[in-house]
């Protein structure tokens, strides 16, 4: 599996400089708190600003700090165990990866006909939405969560069904291991309520007694989240209602009909991940192939079986709340670890049924080929375009992550400032210098100018200072910009960090157009190394003379931003 070659990739870099000790003085990050990046006392966003962790223009109020103790504490075992070796550590998410794959075929046996069990769990199998939970060591939360997550599901059907009284107990406990692990617990707790209020229907009274466990456990988990400042606050990447709920629901409905569409036709959600004005795009496809994908459920019911009958009644419903918590955050194929069980159980039922309708002789000539063009596309989705987006997507993610120590070891030596003017692409921003602290070929700082994604200019303006201009007749939000604040900076906003005083001068909605940068001392200081990326490399920029400018094209980085 080309995933399994993949090394230390992106977030993995800052969890192995956690652990080392090496950012010790900057923050209190712990191993069982590697994913509580910026929001705490002593990671405030002002503080991590100063120091170069975070670019000048983040928010003030940027909170980025997810509760996920045990993935945290498995990541660290890693280290402690293989060091920096990726190899073994990725061999233990492909033990999660299998075990996620038992417990959803265990789960479609129970819940569809063997033929239709068997199609569901090898769509579940080989879909591209495992990508980055194998491939990125720093996304295996979803599988260590949803182990758990759908374990609750199974011990409490099999509680509710055939009187197994251990599952009383054990679902609810599974569910507690299931949030110590991540957010997609939320996913298994929609399961659990489509079970018992449209699966059930014995009442709101019997649902209500079925659900209090989990309900307590919920309960105490959110109010603990909330208590603790956990979530994120202060960037565009993820959502929250506060200050603006229309947005904020219009923006959640869009990234749910993205997700969608991969959950009916394999339309991969990695690939507009990272690129905001194609979401509306893939949000139409998403919309209009889950419309087709219930309509022609309603035309194969009768064909369907009383169990699919009864199964589809709840996981759907089941599966499409399943998908909201994921859409809150950077979208992508993990988010839909727990969703695919019963995105996988309707493609099966629509293959099979589709397949079987599509034979039947009192149906027209034109019908039969329509069902059959139906079923071929979502079997090339789900059985052959998907598994080969992911077997490509894992050699390039592969190339990206030996890219960012190759770019790291060949970066001009810097012993003071290391001044990147313009990185549209994390790998180049934030995680090329990661891999240089990892290489001990760190600068004593490092400062970031500008991640929009367009060519720039900088003029030179005195000795010490620099107007940095966007050059483009259509400013677009680079995707480092929308990670770090929710709104762009106003005109006249000043920052203050050492050695670097920032003034905007002309800014519009999707960000900065001209920035003033005064470093306080000559730019040709050897304090100041001024670097630009070109050609597949960090490259020395060479300024201008007062009262002239430089050009610095865009040019896409290793994640093609």
């Amino acid at each position: 599996m080309p995933s399994l070659n993949v090394g230390l990739l992106l977030d993995d870099l800052l969890h192995r400089i956690i652990l080392s000790g090496q950012l010790r003085e900057y923050g209190d990050w712990g191993p069982l708190s590697l994913y509580e990046f910026v929001g705490t006392a002593k990671t405030s966003p002002a503080a991590l600003r100063e120091s170069g962790l975070l670019p000048w223009w983040t928010s003030d109020v940027l909170t980025v700090r997810f509760f996920r103790p045990l993935t945290s504490a498995l990541i660290t075992l890693d280290t402690w165990l293989f060091g920096d070796a990726p190899l073994p550590a990725h061999l233990h998410s492909l033990l999660w990866f299998l075990g996620m794959v038992a417990v959803v075929g265990w789960l479609h046996r129970r819940l569809l006909p063997v033929p239709l069990a068997a199609v569901a769990t090898v769509g579940y199998a080989v879909a591209a939405a495992h990508l980055m939970p194998v491939a990125w060591l720093a996304a295996r939360h979803p599988l260590v969560s949803g182990v758990p997550g759908l374990l609750a599901l199974a011990f409490h059907l099999r509680a509710r069904e055939d009187g197994w009284k251990p599952g009383r107990l054990l679902a609810p406990l599974m569910l507690v291991v299931s949030l110590l692990a991540g957010e997609p617990a939320l996913g298994a707790v929609a399961l659990l309520g489509a079970y018992e209020v449209f699966g059930r229907r014995e009442g709101w009274r019997r649902a209500a007694v079925a659900l209090a466990p989990f309900a307590v456990v919920v309960a105490v988990y959110l109010t603990f989240y909330a208590a603790q400042g956990y979530g994120a606050r202060g960037s565009a990447a993820y959502l929250t209602p506060a200050g603006a709920p229309g947005a904020f629901l219009s923006t959640v409905g869009q990234r749910v009909l993205v997700l969608l569409g991969e959950l009916v036709v394999a339309t991969p959600s990695d690939a507009v991940a990272s690129v905001p004005p194609l979401q509306p795009v893939f949000a139409v496809w998403g919309g209009l192939v889950t419309l087709g994908a219930l309509l022609l459920l309603r035309a194969l019911r009768g064909r369907l079986s009383e169990l699919e009958r009864n199964t589809l009644r709840w996981l759907l419903p089941g599966g499409l709340a399943s998908v909201i918590p994921g859409a809150v955050g950077v979208i992508g194929g993990r988010v839909l670890v727990i969703p695919l069980l019963a995105g996988t159980a309707l493609v099966a039922v629509l293959l099979v049924r589709g397949w079987e309708a599509a034979r039947a002789p009192e149906r027209t000539r034109l019908t039969r080929v329509g069902l059959r063009t139906v079923v071929v596309v979502l079997g090339l989705g789900h059985f052959l375009t998907g598994p080969l987006f992911r077997v490509v997507m894992g050699v390039v993610l592969g190339q990206i992550a030996e890219a960012q120590w190759s770019i790291a070891r060949t970066a001009p030596p810097c012993d003071g400032t290391l001044v990147l003017v313009a990185g549209a692409d994390p790998t180049i921003a934030s995680f090329v210098p990661a891999a240089m602290i990892l290489l001990g070929r760190s600068p004593r700082h490092f400062q970031l100018l500008s991640s929009a994604p367009h060519d720039h200019e900088v003029e030179r303006t005195s000795d010490s200072s620099i107007d940095l201009v966007v050059r483009t007749d259509e400013r677009k939000v680079g995707f480092w910009e929308q990670v770090h604040r929710d709104v762009s900076p106003a005109p006249g906003t000043e920052v203050r960090l050492p050695g670097l005083h920032v003034t905007v001068k002309e800014s519009v909605e999707a960000g900065p157009m001209r920035v003033h940068f005064d470093f306080g001392r000559p730019l040709e200081s050897p304090e100041l190394c001024f670097m630009r990326w070109h050609d597949g490399a960090l490259r020395p920029l060479a300024l201008p003379p007062p009262g002239h400018a430089v050009a610095v094209p865009h040019e896409l980085g290793p994640l093609r931003l």
